[in-house]
């Protein structure tokens, strides 16, 4: 499966309910979708503590058929008329842990680790598991940046330094 996400980062005054209102009107829009196995509307505030105000969509697609769908034949350009140009980052995913209470999760938190230069990778911890307290467990590697970045996700927000995103909608293909 292959993951991929864009981060928009707003200012510091935009009125986050614009991303609210957007995505209560237009989230369902991606149920069911060709190849999705499930795409998180995603969003941090600095009013609540984050350190930026941003959207960042999540996806984990099944096969890139769907995902080349979505970002070649015109669904994408809805975010290219309401935000700009925008970097989409593409990943393979190498952990996809969902309990049984996944679909409920409220908050993800974001860890990024660099993965540095070796002479193999053949025992490079690629999978983590899934703890007590986590709804779900997402690891993306992207070779391109040589990048690890795990997600956990949670029905709380939990006490934590690191990145932090509400869940405003979850689809599922």
């Amino acid at each position: 499966m292959q993951a991929m996400r864009y981060d928009i980062t707003l200012p510091t005054d935009y009125d986050m309910t614009n991303i609210r209102d957007r995505v209560s009107k237009t989230g369902h829009l991606m149920d069911g979708f060709t190849d999705l196995l499930f795409k998180l509307f995603l969003i941090s505030e600095k009013q609540k503590g984050e350190l930026y105000n941003s959207y960042s969509p999540l996806y984990v697609w099944k096969n890139s058929d769907g995902m080349s769908r979505f970002i070649f034949d015109g669904y994408f350009d809805n975010i290219l008329a309401s935000f700009g140009w925008q970097h989409i980052e593409i990943g393979v995913t190498s952990t996809i842990e969902l309990g049984d209470n996944f679909i409920q999760s409220k908050f993800v938190t974001e860890v990024a680790q660099d993965i540095l230069p070796t002479d193999t990778l053949k025992n490079f911890e690629i999978q983590e598991k899934l703890t007590d307290n986590e709804t779900g467990k997402l690891v993306i590697n992207n070779p391109d940046k040589w990048q690890k970045v795990s997600f956990s996700f949670y029905l709380t927000k939990p006490q934590t330094e690191l990145r932090c995103f509400e869940i405003l909608h979850l689809s599922k293909g």
